[in-house]
């Protein structure tokens, strides 16, 4: 997803573990780095998040840690898991 200025990058999964997270974010600075050195001049934000329709709590807490989004399923729809307080979406 992308308005522009901001590129959101997701990673979706049927569950979803810390191993998932830190693939994500390595695939994440792979992107950066490959748009950089194409010298296209793209200087668009890349966000991450990750999705799935179950996720551990703890798992949850580290990837916002990391500074990830994380999108949960909840019934029949899914929602963006609260952030905690302070969190701050990293960019690439």
């Amino acid at each position: 997803m992308e308005n522009g200025a901001i590129v959101i990058l997701i990673e979706a999964k049927t569950t979803l573990k810390t191993d998932g997270v830190s693939d994500h974010i390595e695939r994440l600075e792979k992107y950066r780095r490959y748009i950089n050195e194409n010298g296209d001049g793209d200087q668009r934000k890349l966000i991450g998040a990750v999705a799935a329709g179950a996720v551990a709590e703890n798992v949850i807490k580290y990837a916002q840690k990391k500074g990830l989004y994380v999108i949960a399923q909840a019934g029949r729809t899914v929602e963006i898991v609260t952030p905690p307080e302070g969190f701050t979406a990293k960019k690439w």
